[in-house]
């Protein structure tokens, strides 16, 4: 019954093994075969066009060299015994003085010359399905160049030659290599058939054994060596071992994990029984270098005063319970996990923990569970545990504790616990680590922003403020000049003041505008407005430009919000402006406001201010909400901080700003949308 491991090469699932890796093998050379035939064609191909470009190109210096010693030589006769090339003769106006060149090929030539202003040398002409081979040398002694060219065919005969051999090698390789797979495919057949031959000469008992996927392996207690005694499907189940050694009681224990290693020390390595037969689950390193489930059966034998160990192996299936199942659920979850007793003793971890934390995980296997963690945070760990309506907890998901991995370096765990369940309590965790940090950079840098925000706007205002005194100085001064001297300097000295006036003028509108829009959304302190109330204000405030360009505004019942007045009338007040503002030539401004809830989100009223002015391409959605970008800065003033205003409103009240890009161009106007959050009392 024991024989079964006796020819481990023959056994049937090695040889499928071995015939699959066999196919991959084939595969593999063929691929490689076709690989290295077509990268060396391809490199004999370059440099086949390579070597015929430079023997042409040494062709036509050649002949040139001959026309500076002859001027009335025929180049032609001279190349006569290879009827491929084809000479010509041009001057430096690449006009034709002796032979025929194709029109496609000088026009070629001369960009070709134009960008290499080279001497000598040589390039490819495609045209059509034919690509030429040419080549020129330059002789400005005499204004002339000479110029040969062969069709690319003519040149590669070489290498067609070439390619035809490498193509038989080729075959002749691709049929020995597989001819040689067949044979040896063939050879494994057979032994195949000779496995399954023997395999029928076993009892049907250990073959049920052998396809189940059991194992059993045997030593005695007091053996020097621990060599294996007995050693039924080793090589079926755990893989085959080193023949001129063979399989020794060492080379077992050394299979099995850390955490079963330990888990198993008493019984297998100090020879402390607890009872006859002890059972465990246990992950054995198979021949793939993979853990592998095992339930694991133990039994101490005594024959004539001599002990001997027998261990049975069964694999298992993913639904099998052989065990506690405090061990199956630490074997299968995903995640760092730990069991723990009653009194708080760390009895198991999982696979994930141990892969975070390392080897040194088992040696705190029977001590207290909070010894895991850091110092500052053990104390945090034992309050953790604690019992709450009758059930002990190990954390309730905002326990975060920290740990250190196998590289010293510190994680965020947070825990959750349930239990206790058959006298255990189960606590699972998610590394928070990346979380944690990124949260701490994201503190530090809202921190940073926002010192720098205030920073930036003290400084416009500031800034702003301060160069009012001395622009008004300027622009007293200036207006001064103007009424005491106007007129009685020359015209240009006039033209003169009038662009200083102006400019200090504009300069004032700018700075009040600056102003104004460092002191927007300081203030945060929101109060119930009525947006009928407020547009009307900034209707009234436009009332002058209103009746001067006969605009027209309609609107239906706007929604009361929270927010800033002054800020929102200012809002409603820029963007009026603008639309009347940029009119059309002859149209009387026409402008339509409307507001409904928001469909991307309830919580928000969308604004949209129609018009029918000239209207903005779409191409300018996002400039003109920049600051100081204007789209007409000679047909009409401004500052360009007016829809920057606006933007800097709408976002702080929650909202956004945006160009509506879906209206047609031929629809002729614009369409501003903002949102503005919702009341909640509506």
């Amino acid at each position: 019954m024991f024989t079964t491991s006796i020819e481990p090469s023959l056994s049937r699932r090695s040889l499928v093994k071995l015939r699959k890796r066999l196919a991959a093998l084939t595969l593999t050379g063929v691929f490689v075969l076709l690989f290295s035939f077509f990268f060396i064609q391809k490199t004999l191909y370059d440099s086949a066009v390579e070597h015929a470009s430079a023997q042409l190109e040494a062709t036509s210096y050649r002949l040139g060299s001959m026309l500076l010693q002859h001027r009335d030589v025929n180049l032609q006769t001279i190349v006569e015994d290879n009827s491929g090339i084809t000479i010509g003769v041009l001057n430096n106006q690449l006009e034709q003085i002796d032979g025929f060149i194709p029109p496609h090929l000088i026009g070629d030539l001369a960009e070709y010359i134009g960008k290499q202003e080279a001497s000598r040398d040589s390039l490819l002409c495609v045209h059509g399905q034919q690509v030429m081979v040419m080549a020129y040398s330059k002789l400005p002694q005499i204004d002339r160049i000479v110029v040969a060219f062969t069709p690319r065919s003519t040149l590669m005969e070489n290498w067609r030659d070439a390619i035809i051999l490498h193509a038989l090698l080729f075959v002749m390789a691709m049929a020995i290599l597989c001819g040689l797979a067949v044979w040896l495919w063939q050879r494994l057949k057979r032994q195949h058939m000779r496995a399954a031959h023997l395999a029928e000469h076993f009892s049907d008992t250990e073959n049920t054994l052998s396809e189940c996927g059991c194992a059993v392996i045997s030593w005695p207690i007091s053996t020097e060596d621990g060599k294996l005694s007995t050693q039924m499907n080793w090589p079926e189940i755990l893989g085959p071992t080193d023949e001129t050694v063979g399989p020794y009681m060492t080379e077992f224990l050394d299979r099995l994990s850390p955490a079963s290693r330990e888990k198993l020390r008493g019984p297998l390595i100090d020879n402390i029984w607890p009872d006859a037969r002890v059972g465990a689950m246990v992950d054995i390193r198979t021949d793939a270098n993979m853990m592998q489930r095992f339930y694991l059966m133990a039994h101490r034998i005594d024959d004539n005063e001599r002990g001997f160990i027998s261990v049975l192996l069964l694999e298992t299936a993913a639904q099998q319970e052989l065990c506690h199942p405090f061990e199956t659920y630490l074997h299968h979850t995903p995640e760092p996990s730990v069991a723990i007793d009653e009194d708080g003793i760390l009895c198991g971890f999982s696979p994930a923990l141990e892969e975070l934390v390392g080897l040194q995980l088992n040696n705190h296997i029977g001590q207290p569970f909070f010894k895991l963690f850091e110092p500052e945070d053990q104390q945090a760990a034992m309050a953790a545990f604690h019992r709450k309506r009758g059930k002990q907890q190990v954390g309730d998901g905002k326990s975060i504790l920290r740990l250190r991995d196998r590289n010293g370096d510190l994680r965020w765990l947070s825990w959750h616990g349930i239990g206790p369940f058959d006298g255990m309590v189960f606590g699972s965790a998610r590394d928070v680590t990346e979380f944690v940090e990124n949260a701490n950079k994201l503190r530090d840098t809202m921190d940073q922003l926002k010192r720098s925000n205030e920073d930036l706007e003290q400084f416009a205002y500031v800034a702003s403020h301060d160069l009012q005194q001395p622009l008004r100085m300027v622009a007293s001064y200036t207006q001064l000049l103007k009424r005491r001297y106007g007129g009685t300097l020359d015209q240009e000295a006039d033209e003169y003041i009038d662009y200083a006036v102006d400019g200090a003028k504009r300069m004032h509108k700018l700075i009040s505008h600056l102003l104004e829009y460092a002191k927007t959304g300081t203030n945060e302190d929101f109060v119930e407005i009525d947006c009928d109330q407020v547009l009307n204000e900034a209707q009234a405030d436009l009332k002058t430009d209103i009746a001067q360009e006969q605009a027209t505004i309609i609107h239906g019942g706007l929604p009361t919000i929270k927010g800033d007045r002054i800020a929102l009338s200012r809002l409603f007040l820029n963007l009026l402006s603008n639309a009347i503002k940029y009119r059309r030539p002859g149209v009387a401004p026409h402008i339509e406001i409307t507001v409904e809830p928001d469909p991307v989100n309830s919580e928000f009223w969308r604004f949209a201010i129609r018009d029918n002015g000239i209207g903005i391409h779409p191409e300018h959605a996002q400039r003109i909400f920049r600051l100081f970008q204007r789209l007409h800065k000679d047909e009409f003033s401004g500052t360009g901080l007016g829809l920057s205003l606006c933007r800097k409103i709408v976002e702080q009240h929650g909202g956004r700003i945006w160009l509506d890009t879906t209206r047609p161009i031929s629809d002729p106007g614009a369409t501003i949308i903002f949102t503005l959050r919702a009341n909640r009392a509506e």
